[in-house]
């Protein structure tokens, strides 16, 4: 074969092929797979970064595990209690917010469904046992409400409702899972 005019490079011609030029070294080996790259270190939690935490509703013995940044803020009254669920950042719009009522007259399902919402009923795990939901669609988004006994043993919150709105499909199911983290765990 004739010598090729760049010495340090040479060309590989075949039939019905494009030519591919190795330059400077010997062609790569078949049997060498490539180093996995180096292990990426995950980046440093954000300064307001919360893990998601289970916080105490009041002098209750009900308990809420809250996603990270998220808050509970507290309603009291002589014969009822009401914690509401949202960002603790004000300037964090939420996919969703929600709220548990511990009282004996819950207002339950007090949803607009006037404007062509739609009503469905499912089945939710609450104090860890199956309980009816309603969730209404509409156009703004979707609404829950679920009224159940709480079997506390105390008169003043016989009842719970569990209640929340969410903006969008994927904020109803986080909802729907922050509401199916609501847990009994009686003083000791």
């Amino acid at each position: 074969m004739p010598a090729l005019p760049y010495p340090r490079c040479t060309a590989l011609l075949g039939s019905l092929a494009l030519a591919l030029a190795a330059c400077d070294g010997p062609p790569p080996s078949t049997t060498t797979r490539p180093a996995p790259p180096a292990a990426a270190t995950p980046p440093p939690p954000a300064p307001n970064y919360r893990p998601a935490t289970k916080q105490r509703l009041g002098d209750t013995d009900f308990y809420l595990t809250l996603p990270r940044g998220f808050a509970l803020k507290s309603t009291n009254a002589a014969d009822f209690l009401v914690y509401y669920f949202a960002p603790a950042d004000t300037t964090v719009r939420a996919d969703f917010t929600g709220g548990i009522y511990l009282g004996s007259q819950p207002q339950g399902d007090v949803a607009d469904t006037t404007n062509g919402c739609r009503t469905r009923r499912a089945t939710v795990s609450l104090l860890g046992r199956p309980t009816p939901v309603t969730i209404h669609r509409c156009a703004t988004g979707y609404t829950v409400s679920s009224v159940f006994a709480s079997r506390s043993g105390r008169g003043w919150d016989a009842q719970v409702d569990a209640f929340g709105e969410a903006k969008s499909a994927a904020g109803l199911r986080q909802l729907l899972a922050v509401l199916a983290m609501l847990r009994r765990q009686p003083k000791s």
